[in-house]
């Protein structure tokens, strides 16, 4: 019996350590929380919901993108379910899903994310009101400025409705100078709209323009001074390419007729022109045809672009654009839009060149586009998967006015720009995606208790080791002062307390002695169960705060 139990000293809290630490190392360790977070910019009234989902994997406050094969994404709108979709997030964490509204989106808006039965996010999701409001704008023709923060989710002034560039203006003649998309990113070719009023407003016919420019080329001729004369409204076109990203303009205006040097009244003006620094270009010519196709040109390695696609309804679409090496020194890829009047019926944005002449290195053979377009080397442009013939519910109202173009997904950054997708874009304003829902303090919350049960459990099997030590030890305690007591009552001449067997202590000698015996080893028991007790404690400390 005094072996086992020995053995069992030695071998109990080696076994009930071991288990413990499986358990607290194994399930008890906080593992990576996965999660998503919804982007998007919804609005009240718009038959499309369109979402950019983005797969986030966070431990100890590090994140990073997380790629999922497989996730449903299903909607309710004033608890009428919408159509579900399902799809992947790719190896940059992105997905983008599109769920149709018929009736139109209407408060509360509720979306749930789940894979593979898991529930990731099931929020309520804001929507924008259907009016424009006033909000930071994107780069245009007026704001050149980076990206405010992405809460600002109301719509956009900009991309739609070109408006004068600011500038030095002197003499009679008044000059007003318009970039009619808004926006030029170098080294791409625009058209820079002039036009010559006089001091009255009426248009000067045929107005005498002479044109400058410092960090661009003019007609194909340098830096200029290049000429051309404005029509019967007194306007005038020149093709500028950006070769910076700080381009100064000069135009001088006279009267047609007017001999050079000869007193009579002219006009000047100088300013900067809206060159944005890393915008991804989109090339004017694939927006022609019955189907248009959104060609990106990034003067700048990116593995893709990030798109937006909305009109007076808010975001309608998005997708994620692959960009590749086109051959020419520049990453370009392409984007199909949908059939249906939103995308086939509409008018070419004023102003835009025929054709994007004077790309510089374009291949022979291609003249039409950029690689990756329909005539480069790529092929058919790509669709977004799971996209529908139209938006949801593609109709005049819910026309494709702008699309957002960034190299990142959250719209950000400095080089995020709004294209005008159609020449009239009524009251549209640009809008960029914003914050929506985040799925990640559920997750991290969820695993936060799944791996305190698992630590609980562990603390529990320390806590049965410890007393089942403590027990062994007192059994073992007990046993040891049962022989002791039998050896020094043999020891001290008789079998019992009273002495009768004629011991030659004395009995009050001989009781003393015992009870010095008795408490030793307890003191000895207290002592080690103690020093068990607070061990089975650190242990249990270090797994609870690790």
């Amino acid at each position: 019996m005094a072996s086992r139990l020995d053995a069992a000293n030695y071998v109990l809290p080696a076994l009930g350590i071991g288990l413990a630490a499986v358990v607290l190392l194994g399930p008890g360790s906080q593992r990576m929380t996965t999660g998503v977070r919804v982007w998007g910019a919804p609005v009240a009234g718009s038959e499309a919901l369109a979402l950019r989902i983005e797969g986030v994997r966070r431990m100890y406050g590090a994140e990073d993108p997380a790629a999922m094969p497989q996730i449903e994404v299903s909607a309710a709108s004033a608890g009428a379910p919408l159509e579900p979709w399902t799809g992947s997030i790719d190896t940059d964490g992105i997905g983008e899903a599109l769920l149709r509204a018929p009736d139109g989106l209407k408060e509360p808006v509720l979306v749930r994310i789940t894979r593979d039965g898991e529930t990731l996010l099931e929020e309520r999701v804001p929507l924008a009101p259907s009016s424009p409001a006033h909000t930071s704008p994107l780069p245009d023709a007026a704001h050149t400025s980076p990206l405010p923060d992405a809460a600002h989710t109301s719509p956009l002034p900009g991309a739609a409705h070109a408006s004068p560039l600011p500038g030095a203006a002197q003499g009679e003649l008044r000059i007003r100078v318009t970039a009619p998309r808004g926006a030029m990113a170098a080294p791409f070719p625009e058209r820079v709209r002039v036009a010559v009023e006089a001091e009255d407003g009426t248009p000067v016919a045929g107005a005498r323009v002479e044109a400058s420019a410092v960090g661009a080329d003019l007609e194909g001729q340098g830096g200029g001074p290049v000429q051309v004369a404005a029509d019967a409204r007194g306007a005038a076109e020149l093709a500028v390419k950006p070769l910076s990203h700080t381009v100064e303009l000069t135009v001088h205006a006279t009267r047609p007729g007017r001999i050079a040097g000869a007193p009579g009244p002219d006009g000047s003006w100088e300013g900067r022109l809206p060159v944005i620094p890393g915008a991804i270009w989109l090339d004017p010519g694939g927006l022609e045809g019955e189907r248009p196709v959104l060609r990106l040109v990034s003067p700048s390695p990116r593995p893709r672009a990030y798109v937006s696609i909305g009109g007076a309804r808010g975001r309608l679409l998005g997708a994620v654009v692959p960009l590749a090496p086109d051959g020419t020194g520049f990453f370009s890829g392409s984007l199909a839009l949908p059939d249906g009047p939103a995308a086939g019926s509409r008018d070419r944005p004023a102003g835009l060149p025929d054709r994007p002449a004077g790309l510089p290195g374009r291949p022979p053979g291609s003249p039409d586009g950029p690689a990756g377009s329909p005539d480069g080397p790529t092929g058919s442009p790509d669709r977004p998967a799971g996209l529908p013939d139209g938006p949801a519910g593609a109709s005049a109202n819910d026309a494709t006015d702008w699309v957002v173009v960034a190299g990142d997904p959250y719209e950000q950054g400095a080089g995020t720009v709004a294209w005008p997708l159609a020449a009239a874009a009524g009251s549209a304003s640009p809008r960029r995606v914003a914050l929506l829902a985040d799925g990640l303090p559920a997750a991290e919350a969820r695993e936060v208790a799944r791996a305190s049960q698992a630590r609980r459990a562990g603390l529990a099997v320390l806590g049965a080791t410890a007393a089942a030590e403590m027990l062994l030890l007192a059994l073992r305690s007990r046993t040891a002062r049962r022989r002791l007591e039998e050896h020094l009552a043999a020891a001290s001449g008789g079998a019992g307390e009273d002495g009768d067997a004629g011991a030659p202590l004395s009995r009050e000698d001989r009781g003393r002695l015992l009870a010095t015996a008795r408490a030793e080893p307890l003191l000895a028991v207290l002592a080690l169960a103690a020093l068990v007790g607070l061990s089975f404690a650190t242990v249990a400390a270090l797994a609870t705060f690790r």
